[in-house]
């Protein structure tokens, strides 16, 4: 990238190959364990995307990635960045997306996003949602592969995004999210089942 774009490039990855493999392995290890916290080590920040949801499109975005960035993330500078980074094309329809970034109040609206075909689950969208924590939400109890019993997690997100998501699970068909704040990331794959948990099963017992 050349001319007006070279002002808003911001360095990437120290060592891109390394980095980005560790990246790679942390969103696996992320996924395999649904509702755990990992810290990643290198995580550059272009223009309005903080450092985790960045490094996540610097790991998993190429040029066979369709990437769709939401109406209050979208910058000219964080589209020049992927640009020159990733090479990855950039769409203005969330059925197109193979990755999708957007914050935990957009994250309220789910439709469109692709939950994969029948016969190609895989060819679901991906959600990348940055949050500003991933604590200090409604209690919910997390269920499913990679979860021994039950995992309690707390993100700061709306009943309404439980509910757009849930709507758009039916396995094997279904979104694949990711939660980032600051330099760390949680995974929810599609496998794992929510529920909101009621007052009386997570408060204090009367003394």
């Amino acid at each position: 990238m050349a001319g007006k774009y070279d002002a808003m490039l911001e360095a990437g990855f120290g060592d891109p190959v390394t980095d980005a493999a560790h990246v790679f392995r942390a969103a696996l290890k992320a996924m395999s364990e649904p509702g755990q916290s990992h810290e990643l080590a290198s995580t550059p920040e272009f223009a309005t995307l903080p450092g985790a949801a960045c490094a996540l499109l610097l790991g998993l975005a190429d040029a066979n990635t369709p990437v769709w960035i939401s109406p209050r993330l979208d910058h000219p500078a964080l589209r020049a960045n992927l640009a020159f980074h990733c090479n990855c094309p950039m769409t203005a329809h969330r059925r197109e997306a193979a990755l999708a970034v957007l914050d935990g109040e957009e994250a309220r609206d789910l439709r469109e996003f692709n939950a994969g075909e029948a016969r190609r689950p895989d060819l679901s969208t991906t959600l990348i949602i940055s949050l500003p924590a991933l604590e200090s939400g409604a209690p919910m109890s997390w269920r499913g592969p990679g979860i021994s019993r039950e995992r309690r997690v707390s993100l700061p997100l709306a009943a309404e995004f439980w509910e757009e998501r849930a709507r758009r699970n039916a396995f094997p068909l279904g979104l694949d999210i990711f939660f980032t704040a600051n330099r760390h990331l949680m995974g929810l794959p599609r496998t794992t089942r929510t529920e909101r948990l009621e007052p009386a099963r997570h408060a204090p017992l009367a003394a």
